[in-house]
């Protein structure tokens, strides 16, 4: 800038000084503003740069990149995949190694995926094959189809290739398992009869039976079968019968008698285990006998003074012979009203029945209330009533029961098919029901 300059010569000393700080001033005043205007512009330009700093830094994406399924994580302005891939300092190859950004606009996220060789084995047929990303991907592009069941060896479905990697397809074979009256089917591609059940979620203990040992490989089409077998404990509580004991005294004529000690009966408990095979008793056996009750026995005075005996009346004991000479097995004195023929059957009756009966002993009461004996019949009381008179021989000729009452039952009116059994017949002892064992009979209903 050009500054004019006028004559002093006219003015006195007081003028002079005060024109020449009149223009120090003018000086200093125009230093000040301009400094002034410049530290505005200054400010100016600084804020405009902080705002364009917060815009940028703002503007930043986060981008996810996968390697072979290794997820990493940037923030970036960048754009393309190429770019990004750069900036994170991920390494890979451009010509080889595949990328898939087809994510990256919508989702910021990047695939990089390794290009391996890679070789599928699958029975009897091996494939060799360059390719990428998952496990099940490679399998399904080298135009191999996989079952639902099937498995690799050596890997996962989800894992990602890498280079050399074999891959063996084990195929699923499917196995049948029957147990609790059902049949399941599972597949598998390899594995023991344990890992069989434990696939098909079923339970099993020491007791139960599997057909094959549980440590045994399974194979193609095997079938498994699992018995259960339950133990169940029971007690059944059983009346013992007093023994008489005869004690002979002239006191009394031949053929009297006179009760010196009355007998009582005893009681006893019997615990039995119960084996049930897939929920119906097979079995049972007895595994321990108390003594509750002590039975009392009964003495009987026997007179042995001779006298001339009285005719016999009234009931009569085992082992009376009929007039054919067969002794019966009931020691129940049938009516004089009975008329047999010769082959030991009623020759008149209301109605018979035909089946198997078997036989039984122990003592107790019957399901009328009654003391046990030779005599008295466990029947169905559905198809013959309760007090029912009966004369029952074996169809075989060898055995006749004789007369007889229905007055028990038992759980063997349950049993059906070739176990079907008609009646159960009361007898004294073990050896007794032995011989007789299962046979069949007739009843004659009277």
């Amino acid at each position: 800038m050009q500054i004019k300059t006028t004559c002093q010569s006219g003015f006195s000393a007081a003028e002079k000084e005060f024109i020449t700080m009149r223009n120090k001033l003018k000086a200093l005043w125009g230093f000040i503003y301009e400094s002034r205007i410049k530290a505005a512009t200054t400010v100016m330009c600084l804020a405009l740069c902080a705002a364009n700093l917060i815009v940028t830094v703002s503007g930043a994406n986060t981008v996810k990149i996968y390697v072979n399924g290794e997820e990493h994580e940037i923030s970036t302005h960048r754009t393309s995949a190429e770019d990004i891939l750069n900036q994170s300092g991920i390494e890979y190859d451009e010509e080889t190694d595949f990328i898939d950004d087809s994510l990256l606009e919508s989702y910021g996220i990047i695939s990089l995926e390794s290009v391996s060789d890679v070789t599928i084995i699958d029975g009897d047929k091996t494939v060799s094959y360059r390719g990428h990303g998952l496990v099940s991907d490679v399998i399904k592009e080298a135009g191999i189809e996989m079952g639902d069941y099937d498995e690799v060896e050596g890997c996962s479905l989800n894992d990602y290739v890498t280079d050399g990697l074999e891959i063996k397809i084990k195929r699923a074979f499917s196995v049948t398992i029957s147990a609790d009256g059902d049949l399941t089917t599972v597949y598998m591609c390899s594995g023991t009869v344990a890992d069989a059940l434990n696939k098909a979620v079923i339970t099993y203990d020491d007791d139960d039976i599997i057909s094959h040992p549980l440590d045994e490989q399974i194979t193609q089409n095997s079938t498994v079968k699992l018995t259960r077998i339950e133990y169940v404990e029971r007690t059944d509580t059983q009346e013992i019968k007093y023994s008489v004991k005869e004690e002979k005294t002239a006191t009394l004529n031949k053929g009297q008698s006179k009760i010196k000690q009355k007998g009582v009966n005893g009681e006893k408990t019997l615990t039995y285990t119960d084996k049930y095979v897939d929920g119906e008793l097979s079995e049972s056996t007895l595994k321990d006998t108390q003594i509750t009750k002590e039975a009392v026995e009964e003495i009987r005075l026997v007179g042995t003074k001779s006298v001339a005996q009285a005719a016999s009346a009234g009931v009569k004991a085992s082992g009376v012979k009929l007039a054919s000479g067969v002794k019966t097995i009931s020691v129940i004195a049938p009516p004089s009203s009975l008329e047999l023929t010769a082959n030991n059957t009623p020759a008149s009756y209301k109605k018979k029945y035909v089946g198997t009966a078997s036989a039984y002993y122990g003592g107790g009461r019957t399901a009328t209330g009654k003391a046990v004996k030779p005599g008295y019949v466990a029947v169905n009381p559905r198809q013959i009533p309760y007090h029912t008179a009966m004369w029952i021989v074996s169809n075989d000729g060898k055995f006749v029961y004789g007369y007889s009452f229905a007055e028990d039952t038992g759980g063997f009116t349950k049993w059906t098919g070739n176990r079907a059994t008609l009646c159960d017949l009361y007898m004294n002892t073990y050896s007794e029901c032995a011989r007789f064992g299962r046979r069949g009979v007739t009843i004659y209903v009277l």
